[in-house]
């Protein structure tokens, strides 16, 4: 999971988003960024160095490190703009790139200007990507570079068209990852990512030629969300060595799926069943690097009723400060 972690006010909200993935136990990605508004300490970005050094000194830990930043000027200013600058210290610090809010006119003459100064690659991942113009996803399937759709978000908040770019990204070679956007807002489970995007993408290939006399554009299906969720999910988050399937010399990231419950069964065909019956309910068990989170149904050393107490105290105290 990437944290998008775009409230670093301070080192200690920083460190307080590290420590959070930790208690987890997770395998993460913590995609550092100042805030778009408000007060701040001023100490991004000459503190992921310390982060780095502190949280990160390894590749080889759960938790990774990324550089966070907003595709234009036009949100937060230039700052977080991504560009030579946050590019550099990326490229210091031995970290990839994740560039939130690409999408539309402003965000293809973003591509293009990226490409013209060397600063797309592998180890950069473009958020959304929805309205691109043909030569800005030309731009992004020359270079390598990964992108990531939200299709709940997309699609509900209505971000540029609406309507995710998966088809853009299939049609120049480009395997997309999965994302949520805004969890606070939108289901946060990768069932309802795959189901979203699975039927948002056939209809869409249908309507397209319906009523025309030509052929309908391909249909994905549920091994290429499944792979979008896996496999292209870690790649697109620099972990495609490490994670995102059952392969030899990977790491043992495995969710144990009850296939015997009243929405699985009878399970007749194993990927169609994750992706169209299955949901966060049934997952039964989650290890990390082999180590369990949660067995038999139950997370593994979480006081779950402690937790509600502490989130609903932290939801009333941020109400109380904004008068509400």
């Amino acid at each position: 999971m990437l944290d998008f972690a775009h409230n670093a006010r301070s080192a200690a909200h920083s460190d307080a988003g590290v420590q959070a993935l930790l208690d987890t136990g997770i395998r993460g990605v913590h995609a550092s960024m100042r805030p778009h508004f408000g007060a701040w300490d001023g100490q991004w970005p000459k503190d992921l160095t310390r982060l780095r050094e502190q949280y990160f000194a390894t590749d080889d830990q759960l938790l990774t490190l990324r550089v966070a930043a907003l595709a234009t000027d036009e949100i937060a200013g230039p700052e977080l703009a991504y560009g030579p600058e946050l590019a550099q210290v990326a490229a210091d610090l031995g970290v990839g790139v994740s560039v939130d809010a690409v999408f539309g006119a402003s965000g293809s003459q973003a591509v293009r200007a990226w490409e013209r100064d060397g600063l797309l690659s592998p180890d950069v991942t473009l958020i959304h990507c929805n309205g691109l113009d043909a030569d800005a996803w030309r731009a992004v399937a020359a270079t390598g570079t990964t992108i990531s759709t939200a299709p709940t978000s997309e699609a509900q908040i209505g971000l540029e068209n609406a309507v995710p770019a998966v088809d853009e990204a299939l049609a120049v070679g480009i395997r997309p990852g999965l994302s949520i956007d805004v969890e606070v807002a939108l289901a946060s489970d990768m069932s309802t990512q795959m189901r979203a995007l699975l039927a948002i993408q056939r209809m869409r290939a249908v309507e397209r030629a319906h009523g025309s006399g030509e052929q309908a554009p391909p249909r994905i299906g549920v091994q290429d969300v499944l792979d979008f969720a896996t496999t292209d999910g870690a790649r697109t988050n620099g972990l495609g060595e490490v994670t995102g399937s059952l392969s030899a010399g990977k790491q043992a990231d495995v969710l144990v799926v009850d296939a015997r419950a009243v929405n699985t069964m009878p399970a007749n065909d194993p990927v169609g069943t994750l992706v169209l019956s299955a949901d966060a309910r049934n997952i039964q068990g989650v290890l990390v690097a082999g180590t369990p989170r949660k067995w038999a149904g139950e997370l593994l050393g979480v006081d779950v009723r402690a937790l509600h107490d502490e989130v609903v105290a932290s939801r009333d105290a941020v109400l109380a400060r904004a008068g509400r």
